[in-house]
């Protein structure tokens, strides 16, 4: 395991184990979807991460380009849209866990830790749809971020 200290968390990574779960990965979710909004991400995909994020995502091992999935939950006043996506890596973290139980403990609600104006980011003990064998210490790397549409407009409405 290896320490990695990230605004106010310190995660602990299997790092080696990380990068082999990746590597069994053809593409990201994103890239095998056909609907409007996934293509729109894989579109912007060079630009999605500023470089403190593509760093963390290199130290814990993910390959930023095989997000484990992405939505798009909405288009903003300014257009811009409001995707939420997951990565994981095996290990673990201190530090605010980004996820709310909700009342009742049916489902959760995310509080996210701004990194700039357009991204924000989170961590918690879950292993939903990653890419590891082993289900047991794995971290979900939670991420908000607002794109521009960049492909057919005639597209960005029939998702909006």
């Amino acid at each position: 395991m290896i320490t990695i200290p990230f605004k106010d968390w310190t995660l602990k990574v299997d790092r080696e184990a990380t990068i082999a779960a990746y590597a069994a990965v053809t593409n990201g979710s994103a890239n095998g979807c056909e609907c409007a909004d996934c293509k729109n991400y894989s579109a912007c995909r060079d630009n999605i991460f500023p470089i403190s994020v593509k760093s963390l995502l290199a130290q814990l091992g993910i390959d930023c380009n095989k997000e484990s999935e992405v939505w798009k939950m909405n288009r903003d006043d300014n257009g811009l849209h409001l995707y939420n996506g997951i990565f994981h890596y095996k290990g673990s973290f201190e530090g605010k866990d980004c996820a709310i139980p909700m009342k009742g403990g049916n489902g959760f609600t995310f509080s996210m830790t701004p990194i700039d104006n357009l991204i924000s980011i989170g961590f918690w003990m879950s292993n939903s749809l990653s890419y590891f064998e082993n289900k047991e210490d794995v971290v979900q790397v939670e991420f908000e971020v607002k794109l521009p549409w960049v492909i057919d407009k005639a597209l960005e409405y029939e998702t909006s």
